[in-house]
């Protein structure tokens, strides 16, 4: 080994002792050679010192005290439509149940309360793994900017991870039982009522109906439009019958067409209506996939029009989905379906 290797030193070491013997032949003493250094320095020792209390404040800000700011960058990267879904998301579940608590507090614990608080309201298997991906989305960007000491756990930590086939809705509703809603709700809600017959005749999902406008309603062709579905289309589907007299009965008029009980728009589900499912008992006994929730009434519009033998290109259209695979969920054969085949045979 050379030089200051010969002498056992590291490379610091010898840095050090050369920037020594520079200082010690200029004259160069430890500290301000000035009132003006001294001043400058003391200065910015106060600014390290407000900046490090900032951050250890920050790392004390609460969920909902943090929300703004990442939406402010969810805002930079995202389309619209998705951060607002994300925004819904953390307004109507994640601030209610956690938004009140430090991020570098939330635990596993905290995450299991909110996963079961999703799944004693009926939401969706898909729905309840959004909810957890957003507030996923929201600790990791905590985390990158060293707000929190760890980094949020992953989705299949909490239980919001789907498994084939684990969203698919299996109740479909008798007559009757639609029919028992509808009183129900006729009783307690119209608001509630409207949209919920709406729902039941066309099949359309919830957030369609809940951001109708009239505007996008053409009651002498009989017809409504749907904007900016969730396959990312605007969809038009035909009025007839008994629910076109129903609307005419309703309007035309401006605004939305089906607005809550305060004239805004829905942001999540009629709570009327799961009040009503529950004191007509419907959920009793069954499994989690077999309850009867909104999307039920998508879920049976859907198989009654498979059962009529609807053409698969207007069960897609009807239906606003993009892939065949969607649609062929609901073409169960029947037995008068297959006994005609087997006339045929």
């Amino acid at each position: 080994s050379v030089g200051w290797a010969s002498e056992g030193m590291t490379q610091e070491e010898a840095v050090s002792r050369r920037l020594q013997y520079i200082k010690a032949r200029k004259g160069i003493v430890e500290g301000p050679a000035s009132k003006a250094e001294a001043k400058q320095s003391e200065a910015l020792a106060k600014a390290q010192a407000e900046a490090q209390r900032l951050l250890e404040e920050s790392k004390n800000i609460t969920l909902r005290e943090y929300w703004p700011e990442y939406l402010k960058a969810a805002k930079l990267k995202k389309k619209q439509k998705s951060w607002q879904a994300e925004d819904g998301y953390f307004r109507n579940w994640i601030d209610e149940l956690l938004g009140h608590i430090p991020m570098r507090e939330l635990g596993l614990v905290q995450w299991d309360g909110l996963m079961a608080a999703l799944t004693d309201a009926g939401l969706a298997p898909r729905t309840r793994q959004y909810v957890a991906l957003t507030l996923r989305q929201c600790l990791d960007h905590a985390f990158m900017r060293k707000l929190i000491p760890e980094a949020p756990p992953r989705a299949k930590h909490v239980g919001a991870v789907l498994k084939g086939d684990s969203n698919r809705r299996t109740r479909v509703l008798s007559g009757q039982e639609l029919q028992a809603i509808l009183a129900g709700l006729a009783e307690r809600d119209q608001a509630a009522y409207n949209i919920t017959l709406f729902a039941a005749l066309t099949g359309c999902r919830f957030g369609e109906a809940a951001a109708l406008q009239w505007q996008d309603t053409d009651l002498g062709l009989g017809q409504c439009t749907f904007r900016g579905t969730k396959n990312g289309q605007d969809r038009t589907i035909p009025l007839a019958g008994s629910l076109l007299d129903f609307m005419r009965g309703m309007g035309p008029g401006k605004g939305l067409v089906f607005p809550n009980g305060n004239g805004t728009q829905y942001r999540q589900t009629p709570s009327p209506f799961r009040d009503v499912v529950d004191a007509l008992g419907l959920n009793e006994g069954r499994d989690k996939r077999d309850r009867v929730v909104f999307h039920s009434l998508r879920h049976t519009a859907a198989t009654r029009l498979a059962q009529v033998n609807t053409p698969l290109p207007d069960l897609m259209s009807l239906a606003g989905w993009k892939t065949a695979s969607m649609a062929l969920r609901y073409s169960h054969s029947n037995d008068a379906g297959r006994r005609r085949a087997m006339a045929a045979l």
